[in-house]
Formats: C-alpha cells, structure tokens, sequence
C-alpha cells in the first residue's frame, strides 16, 4: 500500500506546490473525500511524499476544526516548504473554488435549467460516490485491523444505523471504547 516516491523527484517550489493544489482544486468536484484520493495520487507521483505520510497528514486534519481538504493541503504545504509551502497549498487550493461560486452567481438564472448542466451535476454525483469509496478502501486496506476493531466498528455501525437519533452518545461511547480498548490491547 505504501507507495516509495519515485527517485526522479521532481523539486518542490512555491509555485509547483501551488499550482498542484490549483489543477487539484479545479478539476475534482465532490469534497473533501473526493479530493483526497487526487492529492495522494499526484503528491506520491510528483515523488514529494510517500502514500503514508500524506495519509497520515490528512488524519491529522481531520483532527483540527475546519474544511478537511483545506486543512489537509495546508499541512501538506508546511511539511513540504514551510510557510511558504502552507501558503502556496491554501492559495491553490481556495482560488479556484472562490472564482467558481463568484462566477456561478453571476450566471446561476441563465444555466439552472439547462438541461446539460443538470446532466452533468446528475453524473457528477455518481463519480462523487465512486471516489468516496476508493478512499474508504483505501485507508481500511492501509490499516492494520485487529478482531477487536472489527468487532466494535460494526457494532457501532450497527448501533448508528439501528438508533439514528442516538449518533452523538454512539460515537461517543465507541470513542470512549476505542480508547479503553488501546490500553488494554496494547500489551
């Protein structure tokens, strides 16, 4: 799973790290788990970051408040170039998005009824749903499961599908679980 970084690294500069954010933001529509998947893919290719490591970049964002794919580049770009490289990913990733809805606002009458338009948001949906479950197998593959986790994953699974109005002391308690759990199955 863990993907070596080519030995033809290409060199990171301020504005390589920016515009691959940019193209990034740009052209994948769908969120933060649709674009995750694109990040590691062009990241480990350019030969900037093993699989893991940016992997591990976006666990660590989605541990902080605020936009998960945002957080994720700005951890990127620190790790990457420093401050430079924190700007460069926030800057890439932002522009495109903000110029879209600023552009969309302005044309929004003219087009929501277009039928192509309409087509093409049905099919983007469809590809949304795909590269969400990439990620999802993805990250379940690159980690080790014991029978325990297994276990208490599905009963909390279980649990939220069965006591839809119950989700926040659910997770709550698999958190306080999962916690006791690694004391416990660590040794």
């Amino acid at each position: 799973m863990d993907q070596t970084p080519p030995s033809d690294r290409s060199p990171v500069t301020f504005f390589s790290l920016f515009w691959t954010f940019f193209v990034i933001s740009a052209v994948t529509i769908g969120g933060s788990y649709a674009i995750v998947p694109v990040m590691a893919s062009r990241l480990t290719r350019r030969g900037w970051m093993k699989e893991q490591d940016f992997y591990d970049q976006f666990a660590l964002a989605q541990a902080v408040p605020g936009p998960t794919t945002l957080t994720t580049a700005v951890f990127v770009g620190q790790r990457l170039l420093a401050f430079p490289g924190a700007a460069a990913a926030f800057l890439g990733i932002m522009i495109p998005p903000v110029v879209s809805i600023m552009l969309v606002s302005l044309l929004y009458d003219a087009v929501a009824q277009n039928p192509i338009v309409q087509g093409f948001l049905a099919g983007s949906y469809g590809t949304v749903i795909g590269l969400v479950a990439a990620l999802l197998v993805r990250m379940l593959r690159a980690r080790k499961w014991r029978i325990q986790e297994v276990v208490l994953s599905l009963l909390c699974l279980a649990a939220l599908l069965a006591f839809r109005g119950w989700a926040l002391p659910i997770v709550i308690a698999t958190v306080i679980l999962v916690r006791l759990g690694a004391l416990v199955w660590k040794s």
